[in-house]
């Protein structure tokens, strides 16, 4: 299979042309935790002006935010989400989760955990679980199947077909809310998210990410040992002479799959479908893989009034 159809096919390429751009990320963020209006998103993730205006326009062209006026002289409004930027709740949640079981964070704010206020309040535990047989899904329960039907279409740039925004690496203002930042360096660059994204479809070594990927050497060679500092992937060496190297995912990098399977679950519930020449087969029970997010104590789906945040 083609590697860069699979990619640019997947609904999460259409759902990272949205939101996978480090400042569109803090912006959902802040609004998740009932931050609404421009100078709160400036306060708190140190945005430059004219790039949140630019990101806030694109979220609202895209109908996950839309603004609702709350001063009329001077004219101020508040950015609110709308019902499809809502249905992002199952992904920022297993963002929150990986953030915070994988990062010491003791230095900052962030909250140690979440919890869920149904019943009796219990710690939220977020896991994606298939909506046909209700069991956890995980990165090795999953396969992929070509629809014999569907021809592929030529891929000329995988790069510019997962990204609308211009993203690149760069450190988070040091006295901005920082929480998130270890997960922005993976989901917030897109020359990262193409690389781990390449991995969860197969490839490992140097010179395939190259080929298939196109990506100059000097960024490829910096994303992979990126990855490998964070924790992301192992570099094993498979050849002594000339020295070559392998790059597996680790536990860390296996547990991304659940918020990428949250993120490509939002494009498939609300979107217009297209057609996708590869699909996504749970194993477990052989249907085409939906899941939803559900809490691992009660097994409900967590509702944004019903959670909070525990120091």
């Amino acid at each position: 299979m083609n590697i860069e159809n699979q990619i640019v096919s997947n609904p999460v390429a259409r759902a990272l042309k949205i939101v996978g751009d480090r400042w569109t990320i803090l912006i959902l963020r802040d609004a998740f935790l009932g931050r609404h209006r421009f100078s709160e998103f400036r306060e708190y993730s140190k945005i430059a002006r004219g790039t949140l205006t630019n990101r806030l326009e694109f979220l609202i062209e895209h109908e996950v935010l839309h603004k609702v006026p709350y001063s009329q002289s001077p004219p101020r409004f508040e950015y609110k989400l709308t019902p499809r930027g809502l249905a992002l709740y199952p992904w920022a949640l297993m963002v929150w989760e990986w953030e915070t079981h994988w990062v010491n964070h003791s230095d900052s704010n962030m909250p140690s955990m979440l919890m869920h206020n149904v019943d009796e309040p219990h710690t939220l535990k977020p896991i994606c679980v298939c909506r046909h047989c209700h069991e956890e899904v995980k990165y090795k329960d999953v396969g992929r199947i070509q629809d014999q039907n569907v021809e592929d279409v030529p891929v000329k740039n995988v790069v510019d077909s997962i990204s609308a925004q211009r993203r690149s690496r760069g450190n988070t203002v040091s006295d901005s809310d920082y929480r998130l930042g270890h997960i922005i360096e993976i989901i917030g660059d897109r020359w990262s998210t193409l690389i781990v994204a390449s991995v969860f479809l197969g490839l490992s070594r140097y010179d395939d990410f190259h080929q298939q990927l196109g990506i100059a050497t000097n960024i490829l060679a910096d994303r992979l040992k990126l990855m490998v500092d964070l924790g992301v992937f192992t570099r094993n060496i498979y050849q002594e002479a000339p020295p070559r190297y392998e790059y597996k995912l680790t536990e860390k990098g296996e547990s991304l799959y659940g918020l990428t399977l949250a993120l490509r679950q939002w494009v498939l519930d609300c979107f217009t479908p297209i057609v996708r020449p590869y699909k996504l087969i749970h194993n477990a029970c052989g249907n085409d893989l939906d899941i939803d997010v559900i809490c691992a104590e009660c097994l409900q789906k967590p509702q944004t009034e019903k959670v909070h945040f525990s120091t």
